[in-house]
């Protein structure tokens, strides 16, 4: 019998077949109504792949309207960012309060809400409401405004450096500076602030040793 040797198999293909597919990529235009550039960056880039091979997505952000070279199912994320965060943006109404805290005990039944923070952060046996205002503005603004009360008037200025998330997880963010008579005479705080709670932004020590001013601010959103 005749013996046959074995070749070895060899399998050919065409490199549309045997190399995987490039995804397949669109362009839309997309408006733009109240979003900031820097804000239209920081929110679309994740849905960008400028690194994926033979077809890299780009953005890119004109007047008016921002245009995105991706794939279907990005382009679409897009749009649902988009609508989600390229609205009006609330107001922020700000509620500062002016505490005195002291050796003699006694409460205010104007501060109850914060008094209980108070005697869990500080040891004073006495919280008196000294002064209070409201400041309202929107991202990016700065007010100022003096604030009559006993011992006062205490000079106030807040910077709403903008707002993160949304609805019940929206976050503050605020720079606040409290100008007072006696010593010290002022202090400044940075601090990112759940909206609808009051935090107590700093104290320092008041006409005597035994005495001490508080800070407290309640961010409220409101819708425009």
């Amino acid at each position: 019998m005749k013996a046959y040797r074995a070749l070895p198999l060899v399998v050919l293909c065409l490199a549309a077949a045997c190399v995987r597919s490039s995804p397949r990529l669109e362009t839309r235009t997309f408006a733009l109504h109240y979003l900031a550039l820097d804000q239209v960056q920081n929110l679309l880039m994740p849905y960008v792949d400028d690194t994926r091979p033979g077809a890299k997505g780009e953005m890119t952000v004109g007047s008016g309207t921002v245009s995105v070279r991706e794939t279907a199912d990005n382009l679409d994320r897009i749009a649902r960012v988009l609508a989600q965060y390229d609205k009006p943006q609330p107001s922020v109404r700000l509620h500062f309060q002016v505490i005195r805290a002291d050796g003699a005990a006694g409460s205010d039944s104007t501060i109850r809400e914060v008094e209980t923070q108070l005697r869990s952060l500080f040891r004073f046996h006495g919280y008196a409401l000294v002064a209070d205002g409201f400041v309202t503005g929107s991202e990016g603004t700065t007010t100022r405004q003096s604030l009559g009360g006993s011992g006062g008037p205490y000079g106030l200025t807040a910077r709403i450096n903008g707002l993160s998330g949304t609805g019940d997880s929206a976050i503050v963010h605020i720079v606040v500076e409290l100008r007072f008579p006696g010593p010290g005479g002022s202090f400044e705080t940075s601090v990112g602030i759940p909206a609808g709670r009051t935090a107590v932004l700093g104290n320092v020590t008041g006409s005597t040793s035994s005495t001490a001013l508080i800070l407290t601010v309640r961010p409220d959103l409101v819708a425009n």
